[in-house]
């Protein structure tokens, strides 16, 4: 009887460590599955964050334009809105950049004609701001003293002439990388080109960007002529900035 009884308990005593052995292990196994999902979860949340997050947007800042050319929509706002002013006569040339507030800013870079006895045409950047009712005002214009190019019948030899269109050629933009590559504080972005000039090589005059190299990097425009040499050599000739921005 007390064999019976012992090998009873020992039966016993060999399930119970089996069940505990078999706990244990679906324990440690439902732990690894558990930590397995977790980890797998977060590198999806985190894959979708980085999907998911925005690039940086300077709120109310200038966007610039991916085309210089003044669309027709836009020219007739701007007709409209300079039938108001005097003093002078302004023709865009360039469309430079915009700003989306209440509204929309357009930059653009217009020949500015003085109505007086012997006018000079020269270059001036105006913001043309345009209401949400499709209303348009000139706010502001910032003049400068560059030279646009005299308006001829035909091409006369040796003359600035006015280009076509004001996309950057492919000459202008290697003529400026070679009149800046060694110049330091500042880089230079061409905008749009304004003239040319057939000279000993050629005379290439642009709207540019100039931007310093700071810590804390400023941007204005200028009219720059680059000179290209008829030997492959470049330099900046001639550069007009533009008055303040009225107040």
């Amino acid at each position: 009887m007390k064999k019976v009884l012992a090998l009873i308990m020992i039966g016993m005593l060999a399930v119970s460590v089996t069940a505990c052995g078999k706990a244990a292990k679906s324990s440690s196994s439902q732990k690894t599955t558990d930590a397995a999902e977790t980890a797998a979860a977060a590198e999806t949340t985190a894959a979708d964050t980085t999907a998911e997050t925005p690039e940086p947007v300077m709120s109310g800042g200038y966007t610039d334009a991916e085309s210089p050319v003044v669309t027709e929509e836009v020219k007739a706002l701007f007709d409209k809105a300079a039938e108001k002013l005097t003093g002078a006569s302004y023709v865009p040339v360039a469309y430079v950049s915009s700003q989306v507030v209440a509204g929309t800013n357009h930059l653009l870079l217009c020949k500015a004609t003085p109505t007086t006895a012997d006018p000079k045409t020269t270059y001036a950047l105006v913001t043309l701001y345009e209401d949400l009712n499709g209303g348009a005002e000139i706010t502001d214009i910032r003049s400068s003293e560059a030279q646009a190019p005299a308006e001829a019948d035909e091409p006369i030899d040796g003359a600035s002439a006015e280009a076509a269109s004001p996309e950057v050629t492919d000459d202008a933009k290697q003529a400026l990388t070679k009149a800046t590559e060694l110049l330091t504080g500042a880089t230079y972005k061409p905008v749009a080109l304004l003239s040319t000039q057939v000279v000993n090589g050629m005379n290439y005059t642009m709207l540019c960007k100039i931007t310093s190299v700071t810590e804390t990097p400023e941007a204005d425009y200028a009219v720059v002529t680059v000179y290209a040499n008829s030997d492959g050599t470049a330099e900046i000739s001639e550069s007009f900035e533009f008055a303040s921005a009225q107040n």
